[in-house]
């Protein structure tokens, strides 16, 4: 049974992992806390001035930039199970390569957190292209096979309610393998969060 329209997003924002103040905000909680809030990471809070490593953060990341929705129907989790479903109903341990291609490769740091309690994660430019090469060489008819809405039901993968559609599934996962192409093209990397 659904119950309502709320539920967890995946949202990305492009960074220079190793920039100084990309690399500040992963080691130090405090600077972490005063620039979340903040451009880039959210809206400016009217006249107030923004914080040094805000400023800081904004000479590093390409301007406009901000934090863009994948899998607007909330099928991140379904596209874990596409990428290969025997490894998703072999159980999850420690983050799987399906789970890290979709919600980033390693944890950016301990402190940062969403709103909701999900880690920030990462994952580098090399990273990225690693994910999207996987992604491309997909073999889609294989994994038609053996893609089942049922089983994600069975499984308790997130938002599936039984009535998936593999090519629905199939397309927002190659959009985000589009956006990570585009972001590691550009030298860049990505923070991924759950919201």
């Amino acid at each position: 049974m659904v119950c309502c329209g709320v539920g967890i997003d995946l949202h990305s924002i492009a960074v220079p992992l190793g920039a100084d103040p990309v690399r500040a905000i992963r080691a130090d909680p405090q600077l972490w806390e005063s620039a979340c809030d903040q451009p880039p990471f959210a809206a400016a809070w009217g006249d107030e001035p923004l914080p040094d490593i805000s400023r800081a953060l904004l000479a590093v990341v390409p301007a406009g930039t901000g934090w863009v929705g994948h899998f607007g129907d909330r099928s991140f989790q379904q596209a874990e199970y596409l990428l290969d479903p025997a490894a998703y109903r072999a159980g999850h341990g420690a983050p799987s390569a399906e789970y890290r291609i979709i919600g980033g490769d390693e944890v950016f740091a301990g402190h940062a957190t969403s709103g909701q309690g999900f880690p920030w994660r990462c994952s580098s430019a090399a990273f990225l292209e690693v994910a999207v090469r996987r992604v491309d060489a997909l073999d889609v008819d294989a994994a038609r096979r053996e893609f089942s809405a049922a089983e994600m039901v069975e499984l308790g993968v997130y938002k599936a309610h039984g009535d998936e559609s593999f090519d629905d599934v199939l397309a927002q996962l190659r959009a985000f393998a589009g956006h990570c192409r585009a972001v590691a093209a550009a030298g860049l990397d990505l923070i991924i969060t759950r919201y």
